[in-house]
């Protein structure tokens, strides 16, 4: 079973998140109480399993002290077997990390740090907003190095497109973020292409014009040296947007796409059984209202056979495990023949190969593995 925290605070807004967050800190201290008692209120959710692991997302939870993680370690343990924990992970930016954080992440057991670099490159951190520049990101990962936290896992983006930065400039920045992260040996990175949404600034600049979609092509062309790059220097590719050296997956990222049970806390953190999944209100001030009166705030969506087996497809094809025919029998009974018939045309393309019940994205394929999933999806 795996345990997600959404700690919803950032100190300023990046000009393409669309997560759930606020800069006004005021609620931080009852927002870390009633997070505390939302993880007693959902133990039951856990049916009795022990914890594999855990992981503080949002938001920016290094902003919380160390007083705020004894008070939601205390309530873990407490309520949840931890004996079985594998992996506690905390997503940090750069400008937050400090002796000081790192002895107190170390103290209760936190062995992975997510750290948003996102780019080393000054003009780009400033065009998208970002709190930190180059030189806080060094001296993080150094910190952190020299601290003995080793297991961190850099947040890149890529196909950042804008006007005033050419493709040619652009493919330069991530091949010289690439040469910088190398020096670094790091075991693992995670690199996601940036997607603008409606609601963010960059969002707003698209409908002004202030910004340019960015084209597919371009994409690609940045994804092949993002690929080329990593898996040249001992990366696997184990999942689309993520790469490790010697097998250092990220073990609660890795839950999701195996289509596991996971547990969220806070506002706007989201639930899965296997049956269901729910979503916990985006509202921090109604969250610890509803808190407060021993209330979850939820939305729950029961999940149908083909809910099950399209998020199955989903996740599952993302990966280098894959998917298993034999996985989608026991939850469909016989598959139908338009499966076989698109599954073939796939194959036909090189898009995906077939191994006995496994069926694996071709690396020809990673990129478009969202729409082959959807190809395949079931009615």
């Amino acid at each position: 079973m795996h345990l997600y925290i959404h700690i919803p605070f950032c100190k300023q807004a990046c000009y393409y998140c669309d997560f759930h967050f606020s800069t006004n800190l005021s609620l931080k201290d009852k927002m870390v109480d009633a997070i505390c008692t939302e993880i007693e209120l959902q133990k039951e959710y856990l049916k009795k399993k022990k914890l594999q692991t855990i992981y503080f997302g949002g938001g920016t939870p290094s902003l919380l002290t160390g007083g705020d993680f004894e008070k939601i370690f205390f309530a873990i343990s407490k309520f949840y077997d931890v004996s079985s924990l594998e992996e506690t992970t905390i997503e940090t930016n750069p400008d937050d990390i400090n002796l000081e954080k790192i002895s107190d992440w170390k103290s209760f057991g936190i062995d992975r740090v997510s750290l948003g670099i996102q780019t080393f490159d000054n003009d780009l951190l400033k065009f998208m907003n970002r709190a930190h520049d180059s030189h806080q990101s060094k001296l993080a990962l150094d910190l952190l190095l020299n601290n003995n936290l080793e297991n961190i896992t850099i947040d890149l983006i890529y196909a950042k497109n804008a006007k005033k930065f050419d493709i040619e400039k652009q493919n330069n920045i991530l091949k010289n973020d690439l040469e910088i992260i190398e020096k670094y040996n790091l075991n693992h990175i995670s690199a996601y292409n940036l997607t603008i949404e409606e609601s963010t600034v960059f969002g707003k600049w698209v409908k002004q014009k202030k910004l340019e979609p960015i084209g597919e092509d371009y994409a690609a062309e940045q994804y092949d040296i993002l690929v080329n790059n990593l898996t040249g220097h001992g990366f696997e590719q184990y999942e689309v947007s993520n790469f490790a050296k010697s097998g250092n997956y990220a073990l609660h990222n890795s839950a999701y796409w195996k289509n596991e049970e996971y547990l969220g806390i806070g506002p706007s953190a989201h639930s899965y059984n296997l049956a269901s999944r729910q979503a916990n209100i985006s509202n921090n001030s109604k969250y610890i209202a509803s808190i407060d009166l021993g209330n979850i705030p939820f939305s729950i969506e029961n999940l149908s056979i083909s809910d099950k087996i399209n998020d199955y497809l989903l996740c599952g094809l993302r990966t280098i495990w894959g998917i298993d025919t034999k996985k989608i029998s026991q939850i469909v009974g016989e598959i139908p023949q338009t499966f076989w018939n698109t599954l073939n045309i796939l194959k036909n393309q090189n898009l995906v190969v077939q191994s006995g019940n496994s069926i694996k994205i071709t690396s020809k394929g990673r990129i478009f593995s969202d729409r082959i999933a959807s190809d395949l999806f079931f009615d």
